[in-house]
């Protein structure tokens, strides 16, 4: 059953957009319509090049096409959503006070091992959050071409593979260094409230910056959203996670990319909200 006018399918104040793009099924390009209600997603309809409503099997074959692309970048959506860019500020703002780390013998040698292993941790950090700022610009540029030609291509397809897998590759990493750290700036916390004001004036100030940047207000504050989000990036995936972060890491690159190459999308959930008829 087709109808000529897509908009007999949206419900009382609903708002309705077509997506940027059309989609390519069995040769033919097709139009995504979606209706939202408060700001969520209530409802789907696929159109054919003449604007007419397809069948509901034509539909979900478009959809599925949908939500693949959708999927390649759903983590950092849900990021984005969650730390609005602060991640990038919280980088910059470590590199500037993350000096007074190298200095041997401040913390003593008991804490000495684990203040190295936090300025690793931080260094990790910064150089993962470098790559995942370069990755978002590739990712926002792939999206622009996407919408000026108004069609994914099959180059686009690879390309958006590819750049999932290198952005989730570096958030996992990232992610899993923050959480071995969790304890360990909770000690350097603690050692700069108890010790801090022994210290000469200006590593004293030095750490005090420090330690207010990587303070829960702060950049703890970023990381445990960042370390939230590692059940995301595992999800569907069997790991090991008893290895060392590295072998993790080189695991996780692995598992992910066969599992982006035979991803299915959950359409017992998605198909309520396609209201396209059967033929």
């Amino acid at each position: 059953m087709v109808n000529k006018n897509p908009k007999v399918y949206k419900k009382m104040l609903e708002s309705n957009h077509a997506l940027p793009y059309k989609v390519r099924v069995d040769g033919q390009l097709f139009e995504v319509i979606v209706y939202s209600m408060l700001g969520k997603i209530a409802g789907v309809i696929v159109a054919d090049p003449n604007g007419l409503t397809v069948d509901l099997e034509t539909a979900k074959k478009v959809i599925i096409e949908v939500q693949k692309y959708s999927f390649y970048f759903d983590y950092l959506k849900k990021r984005a959503q969650i730390v609005k860019e602060r991640d990038s500020i919280t980088a910059e703002r470590i590199e500037g006070v993350q000096r007074i780390l190298n200095e041997k013998g401040l913390f003593g040698e008991k804490m000495q091992p684990e203040i190295d292993q936090l300025n690793l941790a931080l260094e990790v950090y910064k150089q993962q959050q470098r790559k995942l700022d370069i990755y978002q610009e590739d990712i926002t540029l792939l999206n622009e071409k996407i919408e000026s030609q108004q069609e994914i291509l099959e180059e686009d397809w690879n390309h958006a593979e590819d750049l999932s897998l290198a952005y989730a590759i570096a958030a996992y990493g990232q992610s899993l260094y923050l959480e071995k750290t969790r304890e360990t700036r909770k000690k350097m916390l603690k050692w700069t409230q108890l010790h801090g004001k022994m210290l000469a004036p200006e590593p004293r100030r030095t750490l005090s910056k420090l330690a207010f940047a990587l303070s829960e207000a702060q950049a703890g504050h970023i990381f445990d959203q960042i370390i939230s989000l590692i059940p995301m990036l595992e999800n569907g995936l069997h790991l090991n996670r008893h290895q060392e972060i590295h072998a993790r890491v080189k695991e996780y690159g692995k598992l992910y990319e066969a599992y982006c190459r035979v991803y299915e999308p959950p359409m017992d959930k998605i198909l309520p909200l396609i209201r396209n008829k059967k033929g």
